[in-house]
């Protein structure tokens, strides 16, 4: 996987071209030959930038720091947008015969006791969680402290007991990490961002490379690999049909993305002074005479302002004071221009909720302490840390850019497509997406 990525200066990614096509006739698109570090997807090429004008394969984000033969970037390659994708380990599985690094039941497949000694069988444990949903599989142990207790785990592998829990997930992107408030699905409440991805460079270590938890990845090698994340920039640079994302006005790809500025709740919808209008990039194609054009702006104006209410949702209902709220895509999305929270707030939209997950998911039946009130659910979320039951099936709000080449979404990997993740906020919400709003969202979302 690594032998597509190479590293590049900062004037070939502002000046190449993307997709090989022409776009109006006096905005010519060029085909690009340059060794950039692109990824193809469903609407046209995404791309990475870096702030020092190259990305350092030195970097012990590039290394093998165990015995295991991986690095960081067995899970987070830059051509499947910093993580790993469904399709590309179903590629993968086949073109190794499920023998490259990655198929490792340390933490992939349904359980860590597999059988993998034949391609049958390694197909049969890696299929259902690494290859069909793209998951990392981890160990939860409930806090002593816990809120809640545990009565019982309804495991499809049979792996899984009330004080052992099989937790499976999608690995966090590693980029844009400069414009987040928070990195990982339940990262909180308190985080200082380049300390933790230093810390999650040695917790990585230690259980995906396998490494000697006695011999922790030194304190020099983690602050390398934070600042690398820290400079990492990726988006949709091209599109199939609109062309270059950053023509004729638009402020699209990853170098542009990586001048936004971005403070520690500089758009919290809970503060006075918040703005709906997070997204900008798109505001010069408003009325473009190149349909593909128009079609992105209003999928953007879509996204900042039309209006469904918000409802059930912990973390923005309870911090807000109402119910419903009547809000946007863009009040949970509220980071101009990268589509994170601005603010460090994990909310629970149901996902994780018994009745909406994958049947290969162990489902967990807990009980409040305190009140005798019982939540069957398949992830507890931030409460799996925190012990706590109102951060039980809370996630963060994660960032938008790059968003088409990372398919599939949610922590659970549930939908496929961007139009399958429209349909889960529509019937969610019972939001109206008439007249063509849906396919518009869809094509602004697939441009991020």
């Amino acid at each position: 996987m690594l032998k597509e990525i190479r590293s590049l200066s900062v004037a070939m990614l502002l000046t190449a071209a993307g997709c090989g096509m022409m776009n109006d006739a006096e905005d010519p698109v060029t085909t690009s030959d340059g060794a950039l570090l692109s990824a193809r997807n469903d609407f046209g090429t995404a791309e990475t930038f870096h702030v020092t004008g190259a990305v350092d394969f030195t970097n012990p984000f590039f290394q093998k720091l165990a015995t295991n033969q991986r690095t960081c970037a067995t899970c987070h390659v830059s051509n499947q947008g910093w993580t790993m994708t469904s399709d590309a380990n179903d590629q993968l599985f086949h073109d190794t015969d499920g023998l490259a690094p990655l198929f490792n039941p340390v933490d992939e497949g349904s359980r860590p006791d597999e059988d993998i000694s034949t391609k049958d069988a390694r197909e049969a444990a890696f299929e259902p969680t690494t290859i069909e949903f793209g998951l990392t599989r981890f160990t939860r142990r409930v806090p002593a402290t816990a809120e809640f207790t545990v009565l019982a785990v309804d495991d499809p592998s049979g792996f899984s007991t009330p004080a052992a829990i099989l937790n499976f997930r999608r690995p966090s992107p590693t980029m844009n990490e400069a414009k987040v408030s928070s990195v990982l699905w339940t990262s909180g409440p308190v985080q200082d961002i380049p300390t933790t991805l230093g810390n999650v460079l040695r917790g990585g270590a230690t259980l995906h490379e396998q490494r000697d938890p006695a011999n922790p990845v030194p304190l020099v090698q983690q602050q390398q690999a934070a600042a690398l994340q820290l400079g990492l920039f990726f988006a949709q640079v091209s599109d199939n049909h609109a062309g270059r994302l950053d023509a004729a006005g638009a402020r699209g790809g990853p170098a542009n993305l990586s001048t936004f500025p971005f403070t520690l709740g500089m758009n919290d919808p809970a503060a006075p002074g918040f703005n709906r209008h997070v997204f900008s990039l798109y505001d010069a194609w408003a009325g473009s005479s190149n349909s593909a054009r128009a079609k992105i702006a209003r999928g953007q104006e879509v996204f900042n302002t039309n209006e469904f209410d918000i409802t059930g949702v912990p973390g923005i209902n309870d911090v807000l004071g109402q119910d419903p709220v009547r809000g946007t895509c863009s009040t949970c999305h509220n980071t101009p221009n990268v589509g994170g929270h601005s603010v460090i707030r994990m909310v629970d939209l149901g996902i994780a909720n018994a009745a909406n997950c994958a049947p290969v998911l162990p489902v967990l039946t807990l009980q409040n302490n305190a009140t005798g009130e019982i939540r069957r659910i398949c992830d507890m979320g931030l409460g799996g840390g925190t012990g706590k039951w109102a951060d039980l099936a809370r996630f963060r709000v994660p960032p938008l850019r790059g968003l088409a080449a990372r398919a599939p979404y949610f922590h659970d990997g549930r939908a496929k497509e961007i139009s399958k993740v429209i349909h889960f906020y529509k019937d969610r919400f019972n939001i109206d997406f008439s007249d063509g709003k849906d396919s518009d969202l869809e094509a602004f979302l697939g441009a991020l």
